[in-house]
């Protein structure tokens, strides 16, 4: 698997060089000017209906529906140059950008204060990606999730782990409507090894990117029905439906 990652990344730079998503510059996908034109979101609001909350909690007239407690947008959707290399990381295969957009995450986190002020810390929490199917992952080569909590996990020393399972091969959400959407992950997600798992832990699930919040809910779901009593979502942007 090795060698062959390698042979990988040799085609991938053969095909994509690195330069710079914003300006070109080369040497590197990302460059300081232009990573200060990447705005991090200053407003707090409930991914469901938008409405504005203290810290992005989800709203008093969501929370029935959703078992989430809150997710955190970091940036805009809207900005070309985190949409290219949201485009670049998942479609064009270029891992080494996961390191870029998990500092743009950092950043939001350490601004705003959120780990303070939810109290979230190495010792009460964990981060838990969401997971692809193996199909999808086989034909990816990684989950991008997996590969943001890595450079999370390293910065911020909260650990991570992998105890959520996507069992069924569900088609893509983005060209769906928010009830298919809701529809199309239902029953996708397990837990394995439900009983040697700390429930107390607070559970922060990684994305890239959320449209109606479908798929963090059900997994949000399938924690909470588990037992786990607070469950977050962090995520680079949310795409409009």
């Amino acid at each position: 698997m090795e060698i062959f990652s390698k042979i990988k990344d040799c085609f991938v730079d053969l095909l994509f060089p690195k330069q710079c998503f914003g300006c070109e510059k080369e040497s590197t996908y990302l460059c300081e000017e232009c990573k200060k034109k990447i705005e991090l979101n200053k407003k707090f609001y409930c991914i469901i209906c938008k409405r504005q909350t203290q810290f992005s909690e989800i709203c008093e007239h969501c929370q029935k529906n959703y078992f989430l407690k809150a997710v955190w947008v970091v940036a805009d959707y809207n900005s070309k140059i985190l949409q290219d290399l949201i485009h670049g990381y998942k479609y064009k295969y270029l891992q080494e950008i996961s390191g870029i957009l998990a500092d743009i995450m950092i950043r939001y986190l350490n601004e705003n204060k959120i780990l303070e002020i939810f109290c979230i810390n190495k010792e009460n929490s964990i981060f838990l990606p969401v997971p692809l199917h193996k199909k999808r992952y086989l034909n990816r080569g990684f989950n991008q999730s997996e590969l943001l909590i890595k450079h999370l996990r390293d910065y911020l020393q909260i650990p991570a782990q992998k105890f959520l399972l996507r069992r069924k091969n569900t088609q893509s959400q983005v060209d769906l409507k928010k009830i298919e959407r809701q529809s199309n992950v239902k029953d996708a997600f397990i837990l394995i090894n439900s009983d040697r798992l700390d429930k107390n832990k607070k559970v922060i699930l990684i994305d890239d990117v959320v449209t109606t919040g479908s798929t963090l809910n059900e997994c949000a779901k399938v924690l909470k029905q588990a037992g786990f009593k607070e469950v977050y979502g962090l995520v680079l942007a949310q795409r409009e439906d």
